[in-house]
């Protein structure tokens, strides 16, 4: 076992258990598993039964473009589950060497380790479906240095592409209040958040870092935009373009594909399809009552998860901010959609952890940003739209 470190990590972290059979949908489900290539040398040599050998020879794949920590993975079946599986939810892998021989990746999931020149960090992806469910709660999200005994896995030191004055952290936290600044509504908190970003970004641009100090300060105040009503016309062009980012990240990962199918098929059966949302947004709140503090939960813990806006790869801030606004609009569009001739809630904690299946275990802000522009919903008047629905 490891020694204990210090990492910055949410308040739900120490609670947190695997549900191991009881998951209604594995979390592994979907999205192609990539690990290192000393996991994949380590696994080609193993010694094991012809038929666990026969699994894994079939199921790992190099990664198109393979790195020293995402070297090959572990593809999908045409139905979604890992060639892995037994039959009765377990890993093969595991079930006959043990947790020792997992790759890194699926020893520690969900939980993520990042480390950097600043400090380390904990928390758990929302594509497993008991941290969606922990984090549905009326409470938000603290963040706070525990001691906990975690093996990060290789080639865990990050980098990237961004001047922040040695301030990642304390701005990534700041823009994090403004996502949980509960005087205002989610949608326009969202929106607020995009000013602050935008002001951050244009200050860090400048490498005006007085300016960063009095943002962060709040020296130099950033007040929520005033925002739409939502109407018809919102309403089309922000299915159209939930049509086009499943259409586009359905390449790289089916986690939502049946979901996204059905949920379009149910809002164009009708002329009146704004009445038809409506209708299944009333509904929506009936069954999830906490839905707004659970949908903010759910876009903190991305957001620190993730470490918005600053990720290790050459997206602009602004562009991070428009995938984030895709993020909500996914997850809006599809918890309500979905939810519409529903009457369990666990139905929904099972459509949100497939979004972030697709959301954290793709590169979908690289893709997503672009795709909003081509839908012609990624200019600050269509985003406040589209987060508005």
């Amino acid at each position: 076992m490891c020694d204990a470190h210090a990492y910055l990590s949410p308040d739900y972290l120490p609670s947190f258990h695997c549900k191991m059979g009881s998951c209604r949908r594995a979390c592994c489900e979907g999205w192609p598993i990539s690990f290192s290539m000393t996991d994949y040398f380590r696994l080609i040599g193993v010694d094991c039964s012809p038929e666990l050998r026969r699994r894994i020879d079939c199921s790992m794949h190099l990664r198109p473009h393979p790195t020293q920590d995402a070297y090959a993975q572990i593809v999908p079946r045409w139905d979604g589950s890992c060639p892995l599986h037994l039959e009765d939810g377990r890993c093969a892998l595991q079930a006959e060497l043990g947790e020792e021989a997992l790759s890194a990746v699926c020893r520690l999931y969900p939980r993520g380790v990042r480390t950097d020149e600043w400090g380390s960090e904990c928390s758990c992806a929302a594509s497993c479906e008991a941290v969606t469910e922990m984090l549905y709660r009326s409470g938000p999200l603290r963040f706070t240095e525990q001691q906990l005994k975690v093996e990060p896995p290789p080639c865990a030191l990050r980098m990237h592409v961004f001047e922040t004055g040695g301030r990642e952290r304390e701005i990534r936290l700041w823009l994090i209040g403004r996502m949980q600044d509960r005087r205002y509504p989610l949608p326009r908190r969202l929106m607020l958040l995009g000013c602050a970003l935008h002001a951050v970004d244009d200050a860090l641009q400048r490498r005006d870092f007085d300016r960063v100090d009095a943002l962060l300060s709040g020296r130099e105040a950033v007040n929520p935009p005033d925002m739409p009503a939502p109407d018809h016309a919102q309403l089309m062009q922000g299915l159209r373009a939930a049509e086009r980012l499943l259409d586009v990240m359905d390449q790289h990962s089916r986690s939502v594909h049946d979901y996204g199918e059905a949920v379009l098929t149910y809002f164009s059966r009708e002329e009146n399809v704004f009445g038809l949302y409506e209708e299944a947004c009333a509904h929506f709140a009936q069954l999830l009552p906490l839905w707004e503090s659970w949908m903010e939960n759910l876009l903190v813990n991305h957001m620190f998860f993730a470490r918005f806006p600053f990720q290790d790869r050459p997206v602009s801030l602004r562009d991070e901010f428009t995938a984030l606004c895709g993020v909500y609009a996914l997850l809006r569009c599809l918890c309500v959609g979905w939810m519409a001739d529903r009457e369990d809630p666990a139905d929904a904690m099972d459509v949100a952890s497939a979004l972030f299946r697709l959301v954290e275990h793709t590169e979908f802000d690289r893709y997503a940003a672009q795709v909003l522009r081509d839908a012609q919903c990624s200019e600050w008047n269509e985003l406040c739209g589209l987060v508005s629905l």
